[in-house]
């Protein structure tokens, strides 16, 4: 009985093939992760607003459908990918006077200005929703930039609106 060599083209070509198979499936199983939420430490009533905002969040912001986090029991959702990822009970930034603090649909979001220049789009960017309490922060790819951003906002202002307490200044 004879053997076949069944496997097209010389044997240098195939280890390249094979290599270069190899590294794509390692480059998109690592960037398959959930996007990961920081654990926060809150109150009993911060916590329970947080989770009364995460069911009341939409299946779909900026045309993104939500996706897991990790961990499961994070307080914040995530959206897409690349995500926009919603953490509830986020650390306050480090601000000063020259933040810009725009309202949308009744929810006052703080940006760091220089990342609201036109030349500044291709970049990530993190707005807060200081309205509100607890403090909710909203990390934004640049791919969803600019348009996203808007987009993102109104979806979430409603669920943000109706389930966390106003704070004392919609904004700064």
């Amino acid at each position: 009985m004879s053997t076949v060599d069944r496997r097209p083209g010389p044997h240098g070509v195939r280890g390249v093939v094979a290599s270069a198979a190899a590294v794509v499936l390692a480059s998109v199983l690592t960037s398959c992760g959930a996007p990961e939420i920081e654990s926060v430490d809150l109150d009993e009533a911060d916590t329970a607003a947080c989770r009364d905002l995460l069911a009341a969040l939409p299946d779909s912001v900026a045309g993104h459908d939500r996706v897991d986090v990790e961990p499961e029991d994070a307080l914040g959702a995530a959206w897409g990918d690349p995500a926009l990822v919603l953490t509830c009970g986020a650390e306050e930034p480090e601000y000063d006077e020259t933040w810009q603090c725009e309202v949308a649909l009744g929810v006052g979001w703080l940006a760091p200005p220089d990342l609201l220049e036109a030349d500044q789009q291709d970049e990530d960017i993190t707005v807060w929703a200081v309205s509100h309490d607890p403090l909710v922060s909203l990390e934004i790819p640049a791919d969803y930039r600019p348009d996203g951003v808007a987009e993102a906002l109104a979806d979430l202002a409603g669920p943000l609106s109706d389930s966390l307490e106003e704070a004392d200044a919609t904004c700064l």
